[in-house]
């Protein structure tokens, strides 16, 4: 979210008039449960509501900090004027259960987004950003097939290859000695297993014009897919002045000319290949009458959008914090050669045959999402109608958020949560999809969503990952970057960026060093 453009624009549009700004301080100011036996819920003490935006210019250079900030001051569930729009932020993971699987048939619907919906979804297509409806359910269906384990055990070959190629270019900068910020790198490897599954296509090298202008589609969509590239869903009242400034006109043509144009051209390719692919798959149910051309094209950006920056993310924390923890690696390292010794030499660790002869690294991948979850929010969530949880009433059209980043450090649920500590997850050590669906004092950590919107490629991360985890540490360490006196760089964790969705370390470097074998 870039606060400091929606300050910008605020600088030109406040002066709208005193009746206007008081009339949007009655739709906003909200209205009290007392008197009706409902617990009230708070607005953050001390925060400014201001006229027309609400919290809006109060958040900060980084929102999550401020969110977290106001936790510790209000308590576990608060209220936000996000413009016109009523957001109610949740921190504590038994409520947010309640709100999202419990009373999930009243809370799984999407907030309108003139951006998400309208252009980038092609009027409520893909399975991201639309409605909770019949429709969308007969989506999502198609999609966890065609995510299910069984769907992405097929595709387990060339998940190694692309692990196994990852290596080969690591081990080149391993040899050259130098420091390097890791993060396309391993970018390049998520996208490529999701372009592979999804069109049967891939990048050959961080310079491949389809790599860059996937990722340049990515980064931007999900900036406009908040409140600074789309002002206007969230305060109407000033759409005018998004007309003016011909800001639909400009992401029309920014995803006609930055998605549209590859994407096609990708998908194309795909069916008159003879390899299988999701987009093959999208294309029988075509012909069933299931979806339409504009589904097939949203569906697969919804994918690779998804697929690309998640794992990709969590593995760039992944070398941030691992760089600081050498006795962490060791462990890892420890617990694959413990394996190595049972088996024959040059054999790799498989995810179905041998992943629990790795439940350390697997409380690594645990900890590393729990730590520094890759979003600090998730995708919103929308009331459809009025629903009582646990006391508190939770309004039609109000917008149901998780505060990831403040409940991935919720003490009630996470003993020393401000400590990086892998063990706390060896007695919970089942596949993150299971630990996703099971009842909620048994999950592992919240990033893959909640109930009915949960994320359905949560096996093909965990797959990935693990491919990454068994081949990495058999042959490099990672290493601090050294200044010019020869001392480790230390990498600050608590500077990150909120981008959209997701939320990344600030740049940095390490080094890839090769094994004392």
């Amino acid at each position: 979210m870039d606060i400091e453009k929606i300050k910008q624009n605020a600088t030109v549009l406040i002066p709208t008039g005193v009746a206007l700004l008081s009339a949007i301080y009655l739709l906003t100011r909200g209205k009290s449960n007392e008197g009706k036996g409902l617990k009230e819920i708070p607005y953050p003490p001390r925060s400014i509501r201001w006229p027309i935006f609400g919290h809006m210019l109060s958040m900060g250079k980084v929102p999550s900090k401020q969110i977290t900030q106001w936790h510790k001051e209000a308590g576990p569930i608060y209220k936000i004027n996000m413009g016109n729009q009523l957001w109610i932020m949740i921190s504590d993971p038994l409520l947010a259960h309640d709100i999202f699987v419990k009373a999930g048939k009243s809370t799984s619907s999407r907030p309108y987004h003139r951006f998400n919906v309208e252009i980038y979804g092609r009027n409520n297509r893909g399975i991201v950003f639309v409605q909770y409806d019949p429709q969308w359910k007969n989506k999502r269906k198609s999609a966890a097939s065609l995510l299910s384990p069984g769907s992405v055990d097929k595709y387990g070959e060339i998940l190694e290859v692309e692990a196994d190629s990852m290596m080969s270019r690591l081990t080149k900068i391993a040899d050259e000695g130098i420091a390097i910020n890791p993060f396309k790198q391993v970018q390049l490897t998520s996208l490529n297993i999701i372009l592979t599954l999804a069109v049967a296509a891939r990048c050959n090298d961080i310079d491949d014009p389809i790599f860059l202008g996937i990722n340049s589609f990515i980064h931007q969509a999900m900036i406009y897919s908040g409140a600074a590239g789309d002002l206007g869903s969230f305060v109407p009242s000033l759409a005018w002045a998004e007309r003016l400034r011909g800001t639909e006109k400009k992401l029309r043509e920014f995803v006609e000319t930055k998605r549209d144009s590859i994407y096609g051209m990708l998908i194309q390719e795909a069916i008159k290949k003879e390899q299988d692919s999701l987009a093959k798959a999208m294309y029988e149910m075509k012909e069933q009458g299931l979806v339409d051309e504009d589904d097939i094209h949203v569906f697969m950006s919804d994918l690779i959008g998804a697929g690309a920056d998640t794992v990709a993310v969590s593995l760039y924390w992944t070398f941030a914090i691992l760089a600081q923890k050498p006795e962490v690696q060791k462990k890892i390292i420890d617990e694959l050669e413990a394996w190595k010794a049972k088996n024959p030499a040059g054999a790799i660790p498989n995810f179905h045959k041998d992943r629990e002869e790795f439940l350390y690294a697997i409380c690594v991948q645990k900890e590393v999402m729990r730590f520094r979850p890759v979003t600090s929010f998730g995708v919103p969530h929308m009331a459809s109608e009025d629903v009582i949880v646990n006391g508190y009433l939770i309004p039609k059209g109000s917008i149901l958020v998780s505060s990831m980043a403040a409940m991935h450090m919720n003490e009630k649920f996470y003993k020393n949560p401000t400590e990086f500590k892998p063990e706390r997850f060896m007695s919970n050590t089942s596949r993150m999809g299971i630990a996703a669906n099971t009842k909620i004092e048994d999950r592992d950590q919240f990033g893959f969503g909640w109930g009915r919107r949960i994320c359905p490629g949560i096996h093909l991360a965990e797959v990935e990952l693990f491919n990454f985890y068994v081949r990495f540490f058999d042959r490099f360490v990672i290493e601090p970057e050294l200044d010019a006196q020869g001392k480790p760089i230390p990498i600050d964790l608590d500077d990150y960026s909120d981008e959209g969705i997701i939320v990344k370390p600030a740049p940095y470097k390490i080094r890839i060093v090769h094994r004392q074998k």
